[in-house]
């Protein structure tokens, strides 16, 4: 687990300078839609012993010029031109050494993102490697190639193809290329070379559980930032959970008195804590099972209960579409990933290629989202935001809760060129806080034709609403191109507020879309409304 350190909210009521929110094929979003980049404190000037009459140019210390009738009261002796000019860049290259950035990209000049390239990259697989597909059960060697980060240099035809084109030059096709193609060194398949690349130390620490504990000096446990706007000030806390709010951002007319409980710590139907509750493994939403939905018995287990028919059908249909590759045209295809943990024993030998495979695109998804965005950092929690949807960490802030999130890529061959987060909070609300499309394919349509997909899919599956965040100055394009509205009803405002969406600042517009209107199949009270 990941453990963060809340810091004095009283420090926090200021903003950072934001950039944007979602990638598209218009512009290229290197954007932060959230939170500002983390900023070096500046160090203090230490005070040095100077002699009288002593005059020196400009106010920034050692990176400003001294004056060249200064004198010296003993000490070192001035350096000469040359000498402070490499001092200088030695204390750059220590600065830059001593640097965090969440968002560096390697050095290698990468052409293609794929999964031999995100191998190549942690060396897990050597570049210009031999490799061979190799027939099981006879052990005979049925193509040749070099691995390169561009694909797989075929030896017979002389040409890059991908895994699954060099399959097909081998003359097999069992849709599971990466089990049969081995390095010819070690006899170690790229399948293997994956797990190997996926426990890569770099990988673990991407995937860990977003844990936020108190400062050692904070006066209560609860978050320094609103739920729902991310800023600081005067907050209404929740007594059962870290949550804190604005009370003009959930519509409170006024602050309670006694114990308040917030939305995400109730019944989703009947609005008490009282008894047992249990969390929907889709919408994870509170509930008690007596007002609808789903309760735990021999047949089912805490992380596979829904609280109605809705959530369920909706999380078995993801399910089903998991690592399935829908060809479109033109070498063009899209897949729905998402980060899956160790398979229950029992898994099918396909259920596990299918698992390592679509862990391994999302570390290639996460890459293509690093290009495309710049460091989406919370900064009161410092937690990396992109980079925790990609791998749908969750954590014990529910602000910062990504758990339920799905990429959903499109591939050219083997080379993923563009992505995009979904998370699905009930049949009535999706939710895509990013799309990205790789600086080489922008302009092409690329985001276009990902989020028609994202669309057709959401409603084969009833989903009603789709709420994107764009920056001011974009707005227009999604409004004519993909057909959005910005969300100015207030009735609709209120009810989006009791769901825990990504945030962003006051200077992104939100913006909805109604993909269906079919009714719900949740069980609910006939008084209370069960979703928007």
């Amino acid at each position: 687990m990941m453990r963060y350190n809340l810091r004095n909210r009283n420090l926090l009521n200021t903003r950072g300078t934001y950039f944007g929110s979602s990638g598209s094929d218009t512009d290229s979003y290197d954007s932060d839609p959230d939170f500002g980049t983390p900023t070096r404190a500046r160090r203090p000037r230490r005070s040095l012993p100077r002699a009288a009459g002593i005059r020196i140019r400009g106010s920034e210390g050692e990176n400003s010029g001294w004056n060249t009738q200064r004198k010296r009261s003993g000490g070192r002796p001035p350096r000469s031109s040359g000498t402070r000019e490499e001092h200088r860049r030695g204390l750059t290259e220590r600065h830059k050494r001593r640097r965090t950035n969440f968002s560096l990209v390697p050095h290698v000049p990468v052409t293609k993102r794929s999964v031999v390239s995100w191998m190549i990259g942690l060396g897990i697989v050597k570049a210009n490697e031999e490799v061979w597909y190799v027939d099981k059960p006879s052990g005979n060697i049925l193509a040749e190639g070099i691995a390169t980060r561009e694909g797989i240099h075929c030896i017979c035809c002389s040409r890059l193809v991908t895994a699954r084109e060099f399959e097909v030059h081998a003359g097999r096709k069992t849709n599971k290329p990466y089990e049969y193609i081995v390095r010819a060194v070690s006899q170690r398949s790229l399948l293997a070379c994956q797990i190997k690349a996926w426990e890569h130390k770099d990988e673990q620490e991407r995937r860990k559980f977003n844990y936020i504990q108190p400062a050692p000096k904070a006066v209560d446990k609860n978050d320094d930032a609103c739920m729902i706007c991310a800023d600081g000030g005067d907050l209404v806390c929740c007594e059962n959970c870290p949550s804190t709010f604005h009370a003009k951002c959930i519509f409170m007319e006024s602050i309670p008195q006694g114990e308040w409980l917030c939305f995400y710590c109730v019944c989703k139907y009947c609005g008490t804590a009282n008894g047992m509750l249990k969390k929907c493994g889709q919408c994870e939403k509170l509930y008690h099972s007596n007002c609808g939905g789903e309760d735990l018995n021999l047949t089912n287990n805490a992380a596979h209960v829904f609280c109605g028919t809705s959530c369920k059908q909706i999380h078995d249909k993801f399910q089903r579409l998991l690592g399935v590759r829908n060809d479109l045209y033109d070498g063009l295809s899209w897949t729905l990933i998402q980060r899956r943990n160790q398979p229950l024993n029992g898994s099918s030998a396909d259920d596990n290629y299918s698992r390592i495979e679509c862990n391994s695109k999302i570390a290639v998804a996460w890459q293509v989202m690093n290009e495309c965005f710049l460091s989406t950092v919370d900064r009161h929690t410092r937690a990396n935001i992109v980079q925790s949807i990609v791998y749908n960490r969750g954590s014990n802030f529910t602000r910062i809760n990504y758990a339920g999130f799905y990429i959903a890529i499109l591939e050219r061959g083997d080379e993923i060129i563009c992505a995009a987060s979904i998370r699905v909070h009930g049949k009535l609300l999706a939710e895509m806080p990013f799309i990205g499309t790789r600086e080489r394919y922008r302009r092409q349509g690329m985001a276009n034709i990902l989020e028609k997909c994202i669309e057709s899919t959401l409603c084969s599956m009833d989903i009603e609403k789709l709420v994107i965040p764009s920056m001011n100055d974009l707005t227009s394009m999604w409004m004519d191109k993909y057909f959005f509205a910005r969300i100015e009803d207030e009735s609709l405002k209120q009810a989006l507020s009791v769901y825990n969406m990504v945030m962003f600042p006051a200077q992104v517009v939100k913006l909805h879309k109604t993909l269906v209107m079919l009714p719900d199949l949740n069980q609910i009270p006939p008084e209370s409304d069960d979703e928007l």
